[in-house]
């Protein structure tokens, strides 16, 4: 029944199959070598772990989407771009691994410089029709994804479990679109790329859902940061551009808004003053920082989190499949819904956190 199966969706269940198993495999691998050199991510106070976790399983992460997505020999030059983008932004994040650190402006740089050349292969957005200020607004997409994505790897399982669950939404965009038409379409190796992520990623939630033996680290955070953001612009949703830019903004929903909440919260609060203390600065006082607070456990944060996600993914496939001014009206009211039950969510942690800080300091 399977090899029955058209090419492309029988492509992309072998590309998930072989992403993870080459991931739930070499992360043993990963663990070690990394562990022998060295490579933690040691105990601190803006970080909640107990104990140094090994951290650079971001680079298998990698290996395994790259091969898997390799594999079937298609080559297209957006694919190449994409590609070329995501190993960029590995080395940087690896060095970063590796090192214990290397400045935010570097990172800022790269994500510019990948950005500029994944342009010149075809994947930018087309929103104005006017080069410069696409290519202005894909920077803007890209670096603000990324760091969002590189902000949300703070709990055990989280960024790995919010990027499969993005990439598998993309993914059934693909498959539906290969459907509907039939045949080959331009959103294939869209597809195809999203199955690797899948996989990949699946296979390193073995070794990363809480408790944690091994953490993605900035080699694993920065380029799936960027690569669900690419893919997220080069995705040619529905004819109408309004919706079309609303859809992935639904899928990577989660990292997108508690980046702008706690970037805008941390300014407000006095924390952040500077470009640079915007680019450096870190603390536990994410959304999900904040579902502890308010008395989940972290992984029943991560798992709301995970329902989050889904949500707004499941909203994006539905708007892009309305088909009147109604439904789109209603899909954009159900996520901006669920956004509003965030904002509460946020809101109401805080408080009874600066209480709870309040009552420990009057004792």
């Amino acid at each position: 029944m399977f090899w029955d199966l058209p090419y492309w969706p029988r492509t992309y269940i072998q590309t998930v199959c072989v992403s993870f198993v080459i991931a739930a495999l070499g992360m043993p691998v990963v663990l070690y070598a990394l562990g022998r050199a060295g490579v933690v991510d040691a105990v601190a106070h803006n970080k909640i772990h107990d104990r140094p976790i090994v951290r650079g399983g971001g680079i298998m992460i990698f290996i395994a989407f790259a091969v898997a997505v390799l594999l079937p020999n298609y080559r297209e030059n957006p694919m190449k771009g994409v590609m070329l983008g995501a190993f960029i932004c590995l080395a940087v994040g690896a060095i970063d691994d590796i090192r214990g650190g290397i400045p935010a402006a570097w990172k800022f740089v790269t994500l510019v410089a990948v950005t500029i050349i994944m342009s010149r292969y075809g994947v930018d957005l087309h929103v104005f029709k006017f080069y410069p200020l696409d290519l202005a607004l894909t920077i803007l997409w890209m670096v603000g994804c990324t760091s969002a994505f590189n902000g949300l790897d703070n709990m055990d399982g989280l960024a790995g479990g919010v990027a499969a669950i993005a990439s598998g939404i993309y993914l059934i965009i693909a498959v539906q679109a290969f459907w509907v038409a039939g045949t080959e379409t331009s959103l294939s190796w869209f597809g195809l790329m999203a199955a690797g992520l899948l996989g990949a990623n699946l296979g390193f939630l073995i070794y990363n859902f809480r408790p944690a033996c091994l953490f993605m680290g900035d080699a694993g955070s920065f380029f799936l940061g960027f690569t669900l953001a690419a893919l997220g612009v080069m995705g040619e949703y529905t004819p109408n551009r309004l919706i079309s830019c609303t859809i992935p903004v639904l899928i990577l929903g989660v990292p997108i808004f508690d980046f702008v909440y706690i970037l805008v919260a941390r300014i407000v609060r006095g924390d952040t003053r500077t470009v640079r203390e915007v680019l450096e600065h870190c603390a536990t006082d994410h959304l999900s920082h904040r579902l502890v607070w308010i008395g989940f456990s972290q992984r029943q944060a991560v798992l709301i989190i995970y329902l989050l996600t889904l949500t707004l993914g499941v909203s994006g496939i539905l708007l892009r499949n309305s088909t009147g001014l109604l439904d789109s009206v209603l899909g954009l009211l159900q996520s901006l819904s669920i956004f509003a039950i965030v904002v509460v969510l946020m809101a109401a942690a805080a408080k009874a956190h600066q209480k709870a800080e309040k009552d420990r300091a009057g004792k």
